[in-house]
C-alpha cells in the first residue's frame, strides 16, 4: 500500500490498481481512482463538471462500499454552512480513520468507532482546527499503528503536543504491507507535500 501527500488535506492511498482519494484539489486526480471522500461540503472540487464516471464521489455522511473499499462517514459539524464528515476506511484489510478538518472536540463515540485505527490522517496545525492537546489526547485513547498529521505549517508544534518527540524526517511516501503495523505504535509519519 502507497500514501502520498499532495499538500492540504489531499492524500491518494493505493494498493494495486485500486486508489482511492482524500480532499481531491482537482479533477485530474480522478483519474484511475475508485473513490475520492471529501471531509468538507462544498468541497475544493465541483465533482458535478466532471466527465470521469468511473471514479466514486462521497461528501457526506453514511455508509458506503466500491471496489472493496467500505466507507463510514459521521458529521463533525457545520460551520458556516460548511458539512465537516470524518471518516472510517476499509480498504485492503487497514482501517483509516479520516479526521480531515475537525474544529472542536470530537464526539465520545468516535473513541469506540475508531477503535483497532491503524492510520489515522490528523488535522495537526491547530487553531482553526481541533485543538493540538484535544487531538492528542483522541489519539492517545485511539493507539492508531500510524499517524499521518495533515493541514499543518509547522509540525514540530503538534510533535511538542502529542509527545515531545522530535521532528520526524519527511518521506516523499509512506509504503506499508498490513503486516508491517505494530498495533499501538502511534509512529508518526511526515509526507512531504508532491503538489
Amino acid at each position: 500500500m502507497i500514501i502520498t501527500y499532495h499538500g492540504g488535506n489531499y492524500f491518494k492511498i493505493q494498493s494495486g490498481e485500486i486508489s482511492f482519494l482524500i480532499d481531491p484539489l482537482n479533477q485530474r486526480a480522478f483519474k484511475g481512482a475508485a473513490v475520492a471522500i471529501n471531509t468538507i461540503k462544498p468541497s475544493a472540487v465541483d465533482f458535478s463538471d466532471s466527465s470521469n464516471g468511473a471514479c466514486f464521489w462521497i461528501d457526506h455522511q453514511g455508509e458506503y462500499e466500491k471496489n472493496g473499499i467500505h466507507i463510514s462517514g459521521w458529521s463533525i459539524g457545520n460551520e458556516n454552512g460548511i458539512e465537516k464528515t470524518a471518516y472510517l476506511v476499509d480498504f485492503d484489510d487497514v482501517k483509516f480513520a479520516i479526521l480531515g478538518h475537525a474544529t472542536g472536540e470530537l464526539p465520545k463515540d468516535f473513541i469506540e468507532r475508531f477503535e483497532g485505527t491503524d492510520v489515522m490522517i490528523v488535522p495537526a496545525g491547530g487553531k482553526p482546527f481541533i485543538a493540538q492537546a484535544e487531538l492528542a489526547r483522541f489519539i492517545r485513547q485511539i493507539e492508531p499503528s500510524i499517524i499521518i498529521p495533515s493541514l499543518f505549517s509547522d509540525i514540530g508544534l503538534f510533535l511538542k503536543e502529542f509527545n515531545g518527540q522530535d521532528k520526524p524526517r519527511a518521506e516523499e511516501k509512506f509504503v506499508f504491507k498490513k503486516k508491517d503495523l505494530t498495533s499501538g505504535a502511534m509512529e508518526i509519519k511526515h509526507l512531504e507535500d508532491k503538489k
